[in-house]
């Protein structure tokens, strides 16, 4: 009797029996947030993708027929997919009525396999409309060069890729399904440090005479492929030398750059009939060292510093987003190098930033490089997305 009564009032065994009930439901609302937020980015990610196949295959030449359009989307989906790393989805593209239209499915697996639940089924799709109109396109491009003395390799891949670049850019935005440029034009700036190298001639005891290299050399637009010549002859008068320290002017030749003889929206294209109706100015960066500080006195007290130069980050990105000075719609920095470090953090906050990746990818793909860049920028006026 008493064994029995002890029972009765010992609680401890009913309380962990009700506590692990309880835990079910509360256990089972945690994986499933957790579900629903996985699903959730999962399907962003996914729509994303779906909507840019489908402007692939609605954005390109008015005499595209239908099975290029498809091709194109589902072409550009699968690419996209895999960079995304995403596997096992399936997609369905088609073109009717104007438009081209692309569906996707693929399976979310599940964290709840304990409570019978494998996978989420996920579906998205997207549908734009096809353009009926070509639009013509300037791309001008200043080519912004770190000419220090480690940056040999970048200036001769530059120079060798100069005679076929404007063709090689044109075949790579195909390749995107989209269409090319109908005038290029492409100008060069070579910075070192304005601290430093100011191309005086110096005595050297154990070289004798020498003639130091100059803070920044700049060239005119080349018109491309017909002055592709005299942009290789330009790039070829320089060696990579000087330079001082690690940090150099880069901040100074975006500067330059920016300031470029633009062509303007409206413009007429020479040797043509039409008038721009987009224009693109890119400015393309390669470099390998930090920049250095915006009003940084040795340069500014050198006796060359560009008077025009902005003398802090707002002010240098205040007239980046100056409307008079470069088309804001369209503008496009490129930077090929170390486009993490903390030195180069004004540049990756202006608008149209994009870091093309290493030096190396610089030298050996840039074409291809600019040309995803671009792929973000490129408009279409009668291309539409609806999903």
């Amino acid at each position: 009797m008493n064994i029995f009564k002890s029972f009765q009032r010992d609680e401890r065994g009913v309380f962990a029996a009700l506590l692990s009930v309880a835990l079910l439901p509360v256990m089972g609302a945690t994986m499933l947030a957790v579900d629903y937020s996985s699903a959730m980015q999962a399907r962003g990610k996914m729509q994303s993708i779906v909507d840019s196949a489908v402007l692939a295959g609605a954005t390109a030449a008015t005499t595209d027929n239908d099975a290029a359009r498809k091709t194109r989307a589902e072409s550009w989906f699968d690419t996209q997919l895999a960079l995304a790393g995403i596997t096992g989805a399936t997609r369905s593209a088609s073109v009717a009525n104007g438009t081209v239209q692309l569906t996707a499915t693929f399976s979310q697996k599940s964290t709840m396999k304990i409570l019978g639940f494998t996978e989420t089924e996920i579906n998205v799709k997207a549908t734009a409309a096809i353009s009926q109109e070509t639009i013509r396109r300037v791309l001008d491009v200043a080519m912004c060069i770190d000419a220090t003395g480690s940056m040999q390799n970048t200036i001769n891949s530059v120079k060798a890729k100069a005679q076929s670049f404007s063709d090689d850019l044109n075949t790579a935005l195909r390749n995107r399904g989209l269409e090319s440029f109908d005038y290029t034009r492409i100008r060069v700036i070579f910075y070192r440090d304005f601290a430093v190298d100011n191309g005086e001639s110096y005595y050297s005891w154990w070289d004798g005479w020498q003639q130091n290299p100059v803070a920044m050399s700049t060239s005119g637009f080349f018109v491309q492929p017909t002055q592709k010549t005299q942009l290789q002859n330009f790039i070829g008068t320089q060696n990579a030398s000087g330079g001082g320290d690690l940090p150099e002017s880069g901040y100074e030749c975006i500067h330059e750059g920016m300031k470029s003889s633009w062509f303007k929206k409206n413009d007429p294209i020479p040797n043509t009939t039409y008038k721009a109706e987009q224009v693109y100015p890119v400015i393309v960066l390669w470099t390998d060292a930090d920049a250095l500080p915006f009003n940084h006195s040795n340069s500014v007290n050198s006796g060359q510093y560009p008077a025009d130069m902005p003398r802090s980050a707002s002010a240098f990105m205040a007239k980046w987003n100056n409307a008079s000075v470069i088309d804001q719609a369209n503008r496009m920095l490129v930077q090929f190098g170390p486009c993490s470090w903390n030195s180069w953090s004004t540049a990756r906050s202006m608008p149209g930033y994009m870091c093309g990746g290493s030096l190396s990818d610089g030298n050996t793909n840039m074409t291809n490089k600019i040309a995803d860049a671009m792929v973000v920028r490129y408009q279409n006026k009668l291309t539409r997305l609806s999903k």
